[in-house]
C-alpha cells in the first residue's frame, strides 16, 4: 500500500510543482546603471539612441514623400491588386512577425556599421593572401567591401519581404504584372517600413530613450566608484608600472566619459520629452500619405490611361 500511495502521490506532486513553477513569469530586465561596462559606454548609447530617434522621423518623411511617385510609374496595372499590395504592406508593418524581423535587422545593421571596417579588413587581407599564393596581383578590397555590404542589405530585405503578404500577391501575379512588379515591390517595401516606423519603431525608441535617461544618476555614481577602484588599484603593492599606466589610462577615459554625460543626456532628455509629439506627428504624416496614396489609386481606377 505504501508504494501505491507513493505512485498516486507522484502526479499530485508534479502538478503542485507545475503550479508553483515560473513558467508564467514575465521577463525581468533590471537597470544596468550599476554595471561598470555599461557606465563606460553610456554616453555612446545615449548619443546613438538620440540620433536613431531623429533618423527614424526623417526616414518616415522621406519614404512617405515618395508614395505617389510609384503610382505614376505603373503602366496599366490591375489597380485592385495595387490596392491589395498597399493594404497588405500597411498591415505587415504593424505585425509582430514583421516587427521581429525589422528589430533583428536594426541590430544587424548597427553591428555591421560598427564592425564592418574590421570585418572587411580581415576578409580583404585573406583574399589578398590567396591572390598572392596563386601568383595573381590586383586589389579586390573595393569589390569585397561592396559585396559584403550589398549582401547584408539584400538578405535583410528578403527577411522583411517574407513577412509581408503583399509579396505573396506579387509572386502570384508576377507574369501578368510584368515591369509593374518591380515598382510594386519598392512601394510595398516603403509602405511596410513606414508603417513599422510609426507604429512600432518610434514607440520602442521612446521607451529606450526614457530608460537611458533614467539611468543617468546611477551611471555617474558607478563611474565615481570605478574611478576610485582604479585609483586604489594603482596603490596596491606589487603592481607593475605597466599595470599602473593602464589603470591611469582607464581613469582618464572614465573621467572624460563622465564629463560628457550632462551634455549628451540633455539632448537625450529633450528628445525623450518631445517623443510623444514626434510619434503623433509622424503617425499623422503617414496616415495622410497613405490616404493620399489610396485616393490616387482610386482616381486611377476611375480613369485608367
Amino acid at each position: 500500500m505504501e508504494s501505491k500511495a507513493i505512485v498516486l502521490a507522484s502526479p499530485l506532486l508534479l502538478l503542485a510543482a507545475a503550479c508553483s513553477s515560473s513558467s508564467g513569469k514575465a521577463p525581468v530586465v533590471a537597470s544596468a546603471g550599476g554595471h561598470d561596462a555599461y557606465a563606460i559606454r553610456y554616453d555612446e548609447e545615449l548619443t546613438t539612441a538620440t540620433k536613431s530617434a531623429a533618423d527614424a522621423q526623417t526616414r518616415e518623411k522621406t519614404l512617405t514623400g515618395g508614395f505617389g511617385g510609384y503610382v505614376d510609374q505603373l503602366k496599366k496595372p490591375d489597380w485592385t491588386k495595387v490596392d491589395v499590395v498597399i493594404d497588405d504592406s500597411d498591415d505587415a508593418g504593424k505585425s509582430a512577425d514583421y516587427a521581429d524581423a525589422a528589430n533583428d535587422g536594426t541590430g544587424v545593421r548597427a553591428f555591421w556599421e560598427s564592425e564592418k571596417g574590421e570585418i572587411t579588413a580581415r576578409v580583404n587581407s585573406g583574399a589578398q593572401d590567396k591572390l598572392k599564393e596563386s601568383g595573381c596581383s590586383g586589389d579586390v578590397s573595393g569589390a569585397i567591401s561592396y559585396s559584403l555590404d550589398d549582401a547584408i542589405k539584400k538578405r535583410l530585405q528578403k527577411r522583411l519581404r517574407a513577412r509581408n503578404d503583399a509579396f505573396v500577391v506579387i509572386e502570384r501575379n508576377r507574369t501578368a504584372m510584368g515591369p509593374n512588379a518591380a515598382v510594386l515591390e519598392k512601394l510595398a517595401d516603403d509602405v511596410a517600413e513606414s508603417s513599422y516606423a510609426v507604429h512600432v519603431l518610434m514607440p520602442l525608441q521612446r521607451n529606450k530613450l526614457q530608460r537611458l535617461v533614467a539611468d543617468k544618476s546611477d551611471v555617474k555614481k558607478t563611474l565615481d566608484r570605478y574611478i576610485k577602484e582604479e585609483t586604489d588599484l594603482q596603490a596596491e603593492p606589487g603592481r607593475s608600472d605597466a599595470d599602473k599606466k593602464a589603470s591611469q589610462d582607464r581613469v582618464t577615459a572614465a573621467n572624460k566619459k563622465k564629463a560628457q554625460i550632462d551634455d549628451v543626456s540633455a539632448q537625450a532628455e529633450a528628445a525623450a520629452k518631445d517623443m510623444d509629439k514626434s510619434i503623433d506627428a509622424a503617425t499623422k504624416d503617414y496616415d495622410d500619405a497613405l490616404k493620399a496614396l489610396k485616393a490616387k489609386v482610386a482616381e486611377k481606377k476611375k480613369s485608367p490611361s
